[in-house]
C-alpha cells in the first residue's frame, strides 16, 4: 500500500510527503503581496505564514505560472541563501526570473516529463484564462501530474478550463486533485484579477475523474476568495469527495 501526506500551506501551496520525500507546490509564505495594498488594491493576508520553505525541508519545488503568490521572491530567496538545495521546476519561459532566486533550475515544458526522487513528474498546458506561450512555443503556465507510487495526483495551478482538458484529466484518471476554487467576478476582473474555475467547476470536474477534491486559492485573501461553506455544499451538490484542509493541516491518503 501506498502513503502520501498532503499538508496544505495556503494559498496554492501543498507539501505532498511520500515515503521520506516532500514535494512542494507552489509556496507563498510570505507578505510580498502586501507592499502593494492599499483601499482601492487590498491585498491582504488573511492569517501569517504558518511556516518557511526551509522548515518544510523540501526535495523538490514545483511552480505553475510567475505571478507573485505563486513564484514568490520572498518566500524563495530566504531559503536559497540559508543553503536550500531542492530543485525549483518552473515552466521554461520563467526559468531566467528563477535565476535570481536560486541556481537549481529545472525548466519544465508541456509533454516532457521528469522526476524528483519517487515523484514523476509531467507538465501538461494550463490556462489562466487563455493558454499563453512565449515565442517559442512554450507554456508559460503549466499545471503538473504527479505520481507517487499507485497514487496519482493532478495540481492545477491556476487552473481555466480548455478544449479537450476535462476528457484528458479523466483518462489520467487522478486520485486527489488540487484545483483552484476562486471563480472570477467582474470586481476582480476590474482590480486585474485574473480568475480561475469556481468552487463548482472544480467540484464537478474531480467528480468527473472520480477524484477526490483539495481546494486551493481560496483561503489567504478576501478580495479573492471562496468560503468554506460554498466549497462544501458545491462539493455536496456536484457529489464530489472533498479534502478540505486548513492552513499547516494534514490529511493522509492511502492505495
Amino acid at each position: 500500500m501506498d502513503t502520501l501526506k498532503l499538508t496544505f500551506l495556503g494559498q496554492a501551496g501543498t507539501a505532498l510527503t511520500y515515503r521520506d520525500q516532500t514535494l512542494v507546490t507552489d509556496p507563498h509564505l510570505s507578505t510580498f503581496l502586501e507592499r502593494g495594498a492599499s483601499e482601492s488594491n487590498p491585498w491582504k493576508r488573511l492569517y501569517p505564514a504558518p511556516t518557511t520553505l526551509s522548515a518544510l525541508k523540501p526535495d523538490g519545488i514545483l511552480i505553475s505560472h510567475n505571478h507573485a503568490d505563486h513564484l514568490d521572491p520572498w518566500t524563495l530567496k530566504p531559503y536559497y541563501e540559508d543553503g536550500g538545495k531542492a530543485p525549483l521546476v518552473v515552466p521554461a519561459p520563467e526559468a531566467r526570473l528563477a535565476e535570481s532566486y536560486c541556481s537549481t533550475i529545472i525548466q519544465a515544458r508541456a509533454e516532457q516529463p521528469l522526476k524528483i526522487g519517487d515523484f514523476s513528474i509531467l507538465p501538461i498546458p494550463c490556462a489562466h484564462t487563455q493558454l499563453h506561450t512565449d515565442g517559442e512555443g512554450r507554456f508559460r503556465e503549466l499545471s503538473y501530474v504527479i505520481r507517487c507510487g499507485s497514487i496519482c495526483v493532478f495540481f492545477g495551478g491556476d487552473l481555466s478550463l480548455y478544449d479537450g482538458l476535462p476528457e484528458r484529466l479523466e483518462r489520467i484518471d487522478p486520485d486527489i486533485m488540487i484545483l483552484p476554487v476562486n471563480g472570477a467576478d467582474e470586481d476582480r476582473t476590474s482590480r486585474g484579477i485574473i480568475g480561475n474555475i469556481d468552487e463548482v467547476t472544480a467540484a464537478r470536474l474531480a467528480h468527473r475523474c472520480r477524484a477526490v477534491l483539495l481546494p486551493m486559492h481560496h483561503d489567504l485573501y478576501a478580495i479573492n476568495g471562496c468560503s468554506p461553506e460554498r466549497i462544501r455544499a458545491a462539493a455536496s451538490e456536484e457529489g464530489a469527495r472533498l479534502m478540505l484542509l486548513t492552513a499547516m493541516q494534514s490529511a493522509v491518503y492511502e492505495k
